[in-house]
């Protein structure tokens, strides 16, 4: 008696709490909750006793479904499939055996008292069915059809049709639409600083003061970003309505308040144009640039100077005033130039082709790439990300460990370079960075100039990986079996891209040597 009241509470009652104190059972009308930790197994158990009804009925001939594999190796009758708590029945398109799936369904609510929610329940057609509706309202349910989408998953359809991809197509532009509205708003104000150079009237119109037409953007030529770009700007005076006289380069090579700061001091008009400072007299130019006092003895070669680099500049008074990128003038602005710029000040376009243009593996590439940017993850780079390493060179364990130094300057490092040089027979001072030696790196030294532009990639890689094996595998190799692997690979390579006949080393020294 005591095990059945045991029972009746855990599968008829529910505990509930009142203040945090029990407060006693009530009975529950429908069976356990979903929750319960013996929900799924118990499920389990009522929907195996459903299979085997509708197994029946298929074997008794009251439902049909369909047949998996060919007549000669007893194809496998399938009636109905289970997923999760969803479940499919097949079967043929007759009246009759619809009647047979409700009286199946019925059965199940009477044993089980579990009842079938023909809110859920659907009908749904493959191929064409005419009187799908008339067939529907056996069962009380409602029809569908395909394609559809079932646990989320499109069904139905063919791969390449639109509508398996019209619902991502979709996604991906909402999702695109945030990025947009995330990203392009952040860079606005340098878009809007930009964008004017293919009109530069209304670029240097932005650039003026309300009195003189433009937008009282006060200190734009003195802003961060501004600074950065205008140093790439330069323009052609015209008529000289539109170009600052001392702030904008139109006279050498940057602003006039920067080649004579002295003379600047003492101006009476620092923000003006270029048009106010010149008159017309026929066809002849003169400049009048006022000052607040007259000048000293030691600023009259400052002056003359000033007055001869003025009059040097070529004046086209008829045509509007010409803004030009430095970089390109020939192409005007190009984002690519001024991302090099920012990026890399001081040199030229990245060194991507002596890079990427290389007959080596794409992984040696992508480290060499890695290793010209600067970031691979050597114990410098580790401590300024915040992991705490010992900065010491495992190779060498003389000095610290940066990318510069395990892949140029170590002595490891050292005798394989000076291999390499005494084997094409040149002298060769070793750059300070990993990207100034790509830099360097081009032309072709020996017979050809597809081993000569992939050996800084072998040295790097073979280095890096010796560094790797000496800190995590603890073992080393002499430098003498570093070189032989430094050519093992090195032959490897080569004979992959099928340009050279090498059967050994000795042929690829030979190939190499001056």
């Amino acid at each position: 008696m005591e095990a059945l009241d045991l029972f009746l509470c855990i599968f008829c009652s529910v505990l509930h709490l009142g203040n945090g104190s029990p407060c006693g059972f009530f009975p529950s009308s429908r069976g356990i909750r979903q929750g319960d930790p013996l929900s799924p197994m118990l499920f389990v158990i009522v929907m195996e006793a459903f299979s085997r009804l509708i197994v029946k009925a298929n074997g008794a001939g009251m439902l049909s479904g369909f047949s998996v594999g060919s007549i000669d190796s007893d194809p496998l009758e399938v009636s109905h499939l289970l997923f999760a708590d969803d479940t499919l029945i097949f079967c043929e398109v007759d009246p009759d055996h619809l009647f047979h799936l409700c009286s199946v369904l019925i059965w199940f609510e009477a044993t089980s008292g579990l009842r079938i929610n023909l809110g859920k329940l659907e009908l749904v057609a493959v191929g064409e069915v005419l009187d799908i509706e008339e067939l529907a309202d056996i069962l009380g349910c409602k029809t569908s059809k395909l394609p559809m989408k079932y646990l989320g998953l499109p069904l139905g359809a063919k791969f390449k049709t639109k509508d398996i991809w019209n619902p991502i197509v979709e996604k991906m532009e909402r999702r695109l639409a945030g990025w947009k509205r995330i990203y392009l708003s952040k860079g606005a104000p340098i878009l809007m600083e930009v964008w004017p150079l293919r009109t530069p009237e209304g670029s240097m119109k932005r650039c003026l003061g309300s009195g003189c037409g433009g937008s009282e953007w006060k200190g734009m030529p003195s802003r961060g970003r501004w600074a950065k770009f205008s140093k790439l700007v330069t323009f052609e005076v015209g008529d000289g309505s539109l170009i600052h006289f001392w702030d904008d380069v139109w006279c050498g090579e940057e602003p006039l308040k920067l080649a004579y700061p002295e003379l600047y001091r003492i101006a009476c008009i620092k923000n003006g144009q270029v048009a106010d400072y010149v008159q017309y007299r026929g066809q002849d130019v003169h400049w009048e640039v006022n000052f607040t006092r007259l000048a000293q003895d030691w600023e009259l070669e400052s002056i003359s100077s000033f007055l001869e680099l003025l009059y040097s500049v070529k004046i086209q008074s008829t045509e509007k005033d010409k803004m030009c990128w430095k970089p390109a003038q020939s192409k005007g602005f190009q984002v690519k130039s001024f991302y090099t710029h920012l990026s890399f000040p001081g040199l030229g376009l990245f060194p991507w082709k002596g890079i990427w243009k290389t007959k080596v593996p794409p992984r040696v590439a992508f480290f060499a790439w890695t290793a010209a940017l600067g970031k691979i993850l050597t114990a410098d780079n580790l401590r300024r990300c915040g992991i705490p390493v010992v900065s010491w060179c495992c190779m060498c364990k003389a000095d610290g460990e940066t990318i510069d130094h395990i892949l140029l300057h170590c002595p490891y490092a050292k005798e394989l370079w000076d291999m390499v040089f005494g084997l094409f027979g040149i002298q060769w001072v070793m750059p300070k960075r990993v990207i100034d030696l790509f830099y360097c790196w081009i032309g072709s030294v020996g017979r050809n100039s597809v081993i000569w532009k992939a050996i800084p990639h072998c040295i790097m890689w073979c280095l890096w990986r010796e560094r790797n094996a000496r800190t995590f595998e603890d073992c080393e190799l002499s430098v003498i079996e570093l070189k032989l692997h430094f050519y093992r690979s090195l032959l490897d390579w080569m004979s992959a891209t099928g340009l050279f006949r090498l059967s050994n080393m000795l042929d690829l020294i030979d190939y190499c040597s001056f």
